[in-house]
């Protein structure tokens, strides 16, 4: 019995003594794909010292090379809807695409963004005081981009010189606030139950008043304002029928390094002249570990379009200042956080190619497509698509865009400058444009 005693507790000793099962570590991995002219694809396991795993994937674009282009789109190209990014790609037949930025994930405004976005200079949604993307007006059709801090500014003037500050854009107004409406917004303005809207003309006139809450239609060319508290007292004031209202709103950014074509609003600014420089911006997600999406320019001139995993065993998400980092390795100059968490989807020749942590892809409010037209195909191709797939060309027009490409890349060109606005809508006169041009500079 002694013995036994003796050689249970020699185990103990040695059970207490022996180190712990170190946790077998996820299989590390580096590779890199061409997608398309112009686009790599990199995947990337790894580990930071005995923190990790981490799973990183990455689209560098080449802005110079000519089959390249980048487009800022909508869900379901619209205001206040939500849509996949792998359907949005398809749609478009694009190459490869990310998601956006942030934006309201239910109820009756679902899909509306909570941050600043504009489209060919037409601001959609407002925001200030935090970064996001520029989408530079091209030189030379070379793609551009910036990280800038976006600001919102605004005001509504009467005959008076009176004035009130505007506070938003297409949102409901809260407070005292006094915001705008545009007509995509939808037919009408949100219900509410106080409150003061106008309806204006597009020459700034007043043509209908409602001084019980919303809801009222907003005029084809023209736009609403909506008040609450002293805003709407103002509005009684200064809005009567037929009075003239000067309206007037941009959204700024600082640096103003080009001038904007597009704009999605993100944040935080995480990388500032190729060091980390994680800004304060009011979030409240940045020293916690999550999937992540960001977006960078590099010193040698590349775009970095970038998704992280997270919440999963193979790969545990990032801290903002973690990204910066690896982004910072990665020769970033510029770099700013897009929506992350569920959002998180990086899609690459119809394929989702990283692992989004929501147990099914999440739809989200917009996104960024990489496009790569290296021949006449290509450019037939999307042709097709904007025909069928997205509504932005009207059918009666596709026999004589048809008839155009076949003539050849400069005969498409000039058939979609002179019905762009005419049933082709400035994303997809852009998109062919641009197509038609870099099939030419590569047939040279």
């Amino acid at each position: 019995m002694r013995v036994l005693a003796l050689l249970a507790a020699a185990t103990v000793i040695l059970a207490q003594s022996a180190p712990p099962l170190e946790k077998p570590r996820a299989e590390t991995f580096d590779r890199t794909e061409e997608v398309a002219p112009g686009v790599t694809f990199r995947e990337r396991r790894f580990w930071r010292g005995n923190e990790g795993p981490f799973t990183m994937q990455i689209l560098e674009i080449q802005p110079k090379h000519p089959a390249v282009n980048l487009l800022a789109v909508r869900g379901n190209d619209r205001l206040n809807s939500r849509e996949t990014v792998s359907s949005m790609a398809r749609r478009y037949g694009a190459a490869a695409a990310v998601n956006g930025g942030y934006f309201v994930v239910s109820g009756p405004l679902a899909g509306a963004s909570t941050g600043p976005w504009q489209f060919n200079r037409r601001p959609m949604y407002a925001g200030s005081g935090r970064s996001g993307v520029l989408f530079c007006e091209e030189q030379d059709f070379v793609e551009q981009i910036e990280v800038a801090r976006i600001d919102w500014q605004g005001e509504v003037r009467a005959a008076s010189g009176q004035f009130y500050p505007l506070a938003g854009l297409n949102r409901e107004a809260a407070g005292d606030e006094l915001v705008v409406f545009e007509p995509d917004f939808g037919e009408n303005t949100p219900a509410a139950e106080e409150g003061t809207e106008v309806a204006l003309d597009s020459g700034g006139k007043v043509i209908a008043i409602e001084e019980e809450g919303g809801g009222i239609p907003i005029p084809e060319g023209g736009l609403v304002l909506s008040g609450k508290g002293a805003a709407a007292e103002w509005l009684a004031r200064n809005a009567t029928e037929g009075a003239e209202l000067e309206v007037a709103y941009a959204l700024q950014t600082t640096p103003a390094s080009c001038v904007a074509e597009d704009i999605v609003g993100a944040g935080p600014r995480i990388v500032r002249e190729g060091e980390v420089s994680v800004a304060e911006e009011g979030f409240g997600h940045a020293s916690v570990r999550h999937p992540r999406t960001a977006a960078a320019v590099t010193r040698r001139g590349t775009i970095l379009l970038v998704t992280v995993d997270g919440r999963q065993a193979n790969s545990i998400g990032m801290r903002l200042d973690e990204l910066a980092e690896e982004l910072v390795a990665l020769g970033a100059r510029e770099a700013v956080n897009l929506d992350g968490g569920g959002s998180t989807t990086m899609v690459v020749q119809g394929r989702i190619r990283n692992s989004p942590s929501d147990p099914r892809e999440r739809p989200v409010s917009d996104g960024i497509l990489v496009f790569s037209i290296a021949s006449a195909e290509d450019l037939q191709g999307l042709l097709e698509r904007l025909v069928n797939n997205t509504g932005h060309i009207q059918p009666q027009h596709w026999p004589a865009l048809r008839e155009a490409l076949s003539q050849g890349p400069a005969a498409l060109r000039q058939a979609v400058d002179a019905l762009e606005g005419r049933g082709v809508s400035p994303a997809a006169a852009r998109l062919l444009r641009e197509g038609a041009y870099a099939v030419e500079a590569q047939a040279r």
